[in-house]
């Protein structure tokens, strides 16, 4: 297509409001109106996202861009709330959507409803990129817009756990969950609802296969008793819907970290006749200021002698002793730490945090700059639940992961992150929960339940972080590093794909 007839593209996003969603997004965004002085991009965010995500933009464009490319990013809240739960917002959410996606197909001005803030007339519409489990969505365009505008589907999280929990069962994927479960209610004359998760989450020691993934025994999907009820189910069935109502899906992994997963994905979507293109990581490229502690270590204690602790904003361990073991022990061994406790569910006592920044090794905080602590030279560990961005953010810096993992798609990663890629490893006597308390199939190794066993395991860690094996986990993250920073260099796969996306629809 020649440069004439080319179009200027008008992106749409949105999700549901999970920043793990949302985040990486950003970045895109920013990358997108730099480098096409046409473009814009409007994303369409709950309340609870919509400064997070102008502060995540703005360090991408790291106060160096015009206001001509600032203001072609516009970040718009539909709704008016100061609701906290997901649910309820995503529901209001919905419901401004077919307004004011019709204004934006017309090319109309449009405000947050949380900041008044107005945005001008735009070019209408062209291309909406939609989170796969924010399906009530794609049903909303379609009544629109029909299929004069292409939809893409937004895939985060690691893609092993795509491909198991939405992929083929040729490919070690559960298929139609949501049609499996639909069946077996109407054959048991009970509602879906009642059947749950029981269909898959039966910790009967079926040994899963998928394609790039260490095999696993099915209870190890399920590594900790969680502070919430969830039917993990009811996702999974609108992340299907979403994958199969899109025409096409962007997908926020990297080739070099799970190569073979992405082969398996690409033969499912190229089964359902759908086109994929692999864009990740997404990792910002800016990080803040805040570096007294860091400094301080790095002076007293020599590069990479920091451990961060972060289980992201939502995850948090049940067994509270078992968190306060882990800064006992980092004390007793005078190995520095920053913890950050941003989950609502997070509990620590007053006596404990005085303690652990008394020692003069532990800084905790409700929040904490991740990519800036994770780039800086004192920084060496991380011990995170594995969630795909802290993932890639951590390899992306060359950080080893000491993986404590909760949920979705979190165990899928902290195996792959151990058995596989060989940058860090599991802790197996952190897990609770009958299914979490079960034997992991690479090295039959299973929690024994006690605070003892985490302060045991968690002293061997640091011993090993300090010997050998931490030197072949760092040496294994650093080659990682060097792989994710070529990706979206010019020639490399993922700026090679989305340009592909960019020719195919003629932008």
């Amino acid at each position: 297509m020649s440069v004439s007839t080319k179009k200027a593209p008008h992106f749409l996003f949105s999700s549901f409001p999970a920043w793990g969603h949302v985040r990486s997004f950003c970045n895109l965004a920013a990358r997108i109106v730099k480098d096409d002085d046409k473009a814009y991009v409007t994303l369409a965010l709950t309340p609870t996202l919509i400064n997070r995500a102008k502060d995540e933009v703005e360090v991408e464009f790291k106060g160096k861009e015009p206001e001509s490319v600032i203001r072609r990013v516009r970040i718009v809240s539909l709704i008016q709330s100061d609701s906290q739960n997901p649910l309820e917002l995503f529901e209001s959410h919905a419901k401004a959507f077919p307004a004011a996606y019709a204004d934006l197909l017309q090319g109309k001005s449009i405000t947050c409803k949380m900041t008044n803030t107005e945005f001008d007339a735009a070019p209408p519409i062209n291309i909406v990129v939609l989170d796969t489990i924010a399906q009530p969505l794609f049903q909303i365009t379609r009544a629109v817009s029909g299929k004069s505008i292409p939809i893409v589907g937004w895939i985060t999280g690691h893609v092993s756990s795509s491909v198991r929990y939405n992929g083929l069962e040729r490919l070690g994927g559960l298929g139609d969950l949501g049609a499996k479960i639909d069946a077996e209610a109407a054959r048991r004359g009970v509602s879906a609802k009642e059947i749950g998760d029981s269909l898959w989450n039966t910790g009967s020691g079926e040994v899963v296969k998928v394609p790039g993934l260490t095999d696993m025994y099915d209870w190890e999907y399920f590594p900790q008793k969680l502070p919430f009820e969830v039917t993990l189910s009811d996702f999974l069935r609108l992340s299907y819907a979403g994958i199969k109502d899109s025409d096409a899906a962007f997908v926020t992994s990297a080739y070099a970290f799970e190569p073979e997963s992405m082969e398996a994905l690409k033969s499912w979507f190229e089964e359902w006749n759908k086109d994929v293109y692999i864009i990740g990581p997404l990792l910002p490229s800016g990080y803040g200021i805040e570096r007294n502690f860091l400094e301080n270590s790095l002076a007293e204690h020599g590069p990479n002698s920091v451990m961060l602790i972060s289980f992201g904003t939502f995850y948090w361990p049940v067994v509270q002793e078992y968190i306060e073991e882990v800064i006992e022990v980092l004390i007793e061994q005078k190995f520095p730490f920053i913890l950050c406790y941003a989950s609502p569910f997070a509990q620590l006592s007053d006596n404990l945090i005085e303690r652990a920044e008394a020692s003069g090794f532990g800084l905790v905080s409700k929040w904490a700059p991740q990519q800036f602590i994770l780039n800086h030279p004192a920084t060496g560990w991380f011990v995170s639940h594995c969630g795909h961005n802290s993932v890639m953010e951590s390899l992306g810096s060359g950080m080893p992961i000491i993986a404590w993992p909760f949920h979705a798609d979190q165990p899928m990663g902290a195996a792959h992150i151990e058995a596989d890629l060989n940058v860090g490893i599991e802790l197996v006597e952190v897990r609770t929960g009958e299914k979490g308390m079960k034997p992991l199939k690479r090295h039959g190794r299973q929690a024994k339940g006690s605070r003892e066993a985490v302060g045991t395991e968690f002293r061997q860690v640091i011993e090993d972080c300090r010997g050998e094996k931490g030197k072949v986990w760092r040496k294994n993250a650093q080659s990682m590093k060097a792989k994710l920073a070529k990706v979206w260099l010019d020639g490399g796969d993922s700026k090679e794909d989305f340009k592909a996306f960019l020719t195919k629809y003629g932008f």
